[in-house]
Order: C-alpha cells, then sequence, then structure tokens
C-alpha cells in the first residue's frame, strides 16, 4: 500500500481506544475547502487544520498483512462522502472504515481526542455509531452549507435550517453519537447540526484530551 503513512497508522495505532474521536486534516480539494470555511472560527483567524473526524471503533482482524497474512487493526466509524470516477460506486453516510483510509499521504494534520468514557458510556457512543450505519443515515451535502452559513453569520447556536434528520456530516456525527452516552463536550452556544471539525478539536484542546501527530 505505498499511499500509506506508515508512520501516520503507527500515530493512530498506538494513541487507539474505542470511543476516542479521531481528526484529520487534508490536502485534497475537499478537506481544503472545508479548511477554509472555518476560518471565522479558528482562533487566529487562518484556515483550520481540520477537515474530518470520526469515531474510533473495535480493533479488528484483517489480511492487511505481508502476504495477505493476518494482522489486528483499529476500525473506525464515521460520516462520509466518497465518490470513484473510476468505478460505479458511492459512498455516501454513516461507514465503518480501516484506520488506513485517513493514513494517506494527503493527510497534512492529525490528532486523537481521548475523554475518558467510562465503560458505559463507550457502549452508547459504539452502539449509537452502528445503529447509524445500519440505518444507511446519509451525508448531507446542503447541510455542510447551512453550517457554513451559520459560521458566516455567527448563529452557530441556531440550528441548522437545512438539517435533515436522516442525515449528518462526519462532525454532527460524532457529536451526535456522544450526546446519546450523556457526554455531549460542547454546550449550547452551538447547535449538534452546526458542528464543525475545529468545534471538536477546540473542545478537544479545553479538556487538556488532544495527542496531535507530530
Amino acid at each position: 500500500m505505498p499511499d500509506i503513512r506508515d508512520e501516520l497508522l503507527q500515530f493512530f495505532t498506538e494513541n487507539y481506544k474505542p470511543g476516542a474521536i479521531g481528526l484529520v486534516g487534508t490536502r485534497d480539494t475537499i478537506g481544503i475547502a472545508i479548511r477554509q470555511a472555518q476560518r471565522t472560527i479558528t482562533a487566529d483567524k487562518k484556515a483550520s487544520l481540520w477537515s474530518h473526524c470520526f469515531i474510533f471503533g473495535d480493533i479488528r482482524l484483517d489480511r492487511r498483512g505481508h502476504d495477505s497474512g493476518l494482522t489486528k487493526s483499529p476500525y473506525l466509524f464515521e460520516s462520509d462522502l466518497k465518490v470513484n470516477a473510476f468505478q460505479p460506486q458511492l459512498r455516501n453516510g454513516a461507514q465503518e472504515n480501516w484506520i488506513g483510509k485517513w493514513s494517506k499521504k494527503s493527510v497534512e494534520t492529525a490528532a486523537v481526542i481521548d475523554l475518558s468514557l467510562t465503560d458505559a458510556q463507550k457502549k452508547l457512543v459504539l452502539g449509537t455509531a452502528l445503529q447509524l450505519v445500519d440505518a444507511q443515515v446519509l451525508y448531507p451535502i446542503q447541510e455542510l452549507l447551512g453550517t457554513w452559513w451559520a459560521i458566516i453569520a455567527q448563529q452557530e447556536w441556531k440550528e441548522n435550517p437545512l438539517n435533515d434528520r436522516h442525515a449528518m456530516y462526519c462532525s454532527s456525527f460524532v457529536r451526535h453519537c456522544f450526546g446519546e452516552a450523556g457526554r455531549d463536550f460542547m454546550d449550547d452556544a452551538v447547535s449538534v447540526s452546526n458542528t464543525a471539525p475545529e468545534h471538536i478539536a477546540r473542545a478537544g484542546i479545553k479538556a487538556n484530551a488532544i495527542t496531535i501527530f507530530q
């Protein structure tokens, strides 16, 4: 897998905990656009470091080792949109993926937030995430526009006017799962439907619970 950054894969593996939050900032076109759209909520008013977030799930056996040998790797829950121009495939919404998806050369920044969940909270976070995958909750492109407008208008506390109850983008997916476990890590100054990756990163910093890839 030539596109994998071994040191980044090692970082995620070493800092893995079920229910922890992963953050990445990518330099692809969509990633840069999301980072730029968060300029007004960063401390220095520059583009955010972060474009996507997810929840660590279980360690799974897979056959990604040498000569297809068995290995153990972290898997994650997320809401994402992936379109392959060369294959008739569209993955839209809540899904489970291998951590290697976010250990590639396109990732510039990465972090893990460990909010020290109790065992009961971990079960609720992961159970909610799996339920959303099973329900095939979609990725709402239009809701991103609502969040972008809320950020510009400094009205993040209002519910997203384009909110779809059956769709969530990555950061609202993460916050919803934690809220269902009784561990919402943010206050009502930001609506769940307007939560951005930058908001989650700042919550991790405030809680002194973030480890950043160096």
